[in-house]
């Protein structure tokens, strides 16, 4: 059952439970991660999702217009967004940022990493999704090195904050991810950290990756300080009666949201 922490707290409003991060309260960003609520789902695309939608734009009170919602497939491509920006311009996207108060961020998943990025100095938010293709393309420093061009972020202001994800003990993988996971990260000299060999299930060697180490040293090396990227430290496997999962829960999973709003 998850709970308050030192981190995070945990609160129901409207039919909704949902997670959110002291710091990021206490800096001033409204925000809010969804959990597992009866009628509550972001995978639907239809009905349910727009009910879904309006439940959070309501408990966050924002107008549900105003939510920026990219199109996530995987991929590396961070885009800047403002007032003029229209869904069509987010396809192929999995990661958006800006520095326009009255624009929510979201990113939806199910054991994917979240980062929700902001600079309390030049006020700035980035939402970021980050899979384990996303994580292998750098999406996380690509968006950081984003808000560092685009806007003069200096990376030692940059707060992350790690949503609800798939953790190392249960995100296992063939020997072709774990060998491209060596391949693309052999320089950080740190890869039998975040790689682990697992069980062998099927006459086949399983590995295990730590995704969440792996954004966390590439952030580190950007020069984001450690103690300014905050975890929830919660994984979705773990915790699939409460949090999406795709790997726990299979075929119909749920997708959660996370959404954050200067």
């Amino acid at each position: 059952m998850l709970s308050e922490n030192e981190t995070i707290i945990i609160k129901e409003k409207n039919g909704l439970k949902y997670m959110q991060f002291k710091k990021l309260l206490e800096l001033g960003i409204n925000h809010l991660y969804t959990l597992k609520s009866d009628g509550i789902d972001f995978a639907t695309g239809g009905p349910l999702e727009e009910k879904s939608y309006e439940t959070v734009a309501k408990i966050l009170e924002i107008p549900k217009e105003k939510i920026i919602i990219p199109k996530q497939t995987h991929t590396d491509c961070v885009k800047c967004v403002d007032e003029r920006t229209v869904q069509e311009d987010l396809v192929f996207t999995d990661g958006v940022i800006t520095d326009k108060p009255g624009l929510a961020l979201a990113t939806k998943n199910a054991d994917c990493i979240l980062l929700n990025f902001y600079d309390p100095v030049k006020k700035v938010i980035a939402n970021i999704h980050s899979g384990w293709r996303g994580t292998y393309k750098k999406i996380a420093e690509k968006a950081v090195v984003k808000m560092i061009n685009n806007y003069g972020c200096k990376p030692e202001d940059i707060y992350c904050f790690i949503n609800p994800s798939i953790r190392v003990d249960h995100f296992e993988v063939d020997e072709d991810v774990m060998e491209l996971g060596k391949e693309i990260f052999g320089f950080t000299k740190r890869t039998d950290e975040f790689i682990k060999k697992g069980r062998i299930f099927e006459d086949k060697q399983k590995y295990n990756i730590d995704t969440v180490l792996i954004n966390r040293i590439l952030l580190e090396n950007l020069g984001i300080k450690p103690e300014k990227i905050i975890d929830c430290e919660i994984c979705s496997f773990c915790h699939r009666d409460e949090v999406a999962s795709a790997r726990g829960d299979g075929q119909g999973y749920t997708r959660a949201i996370s959404i954050m709003m200067m």
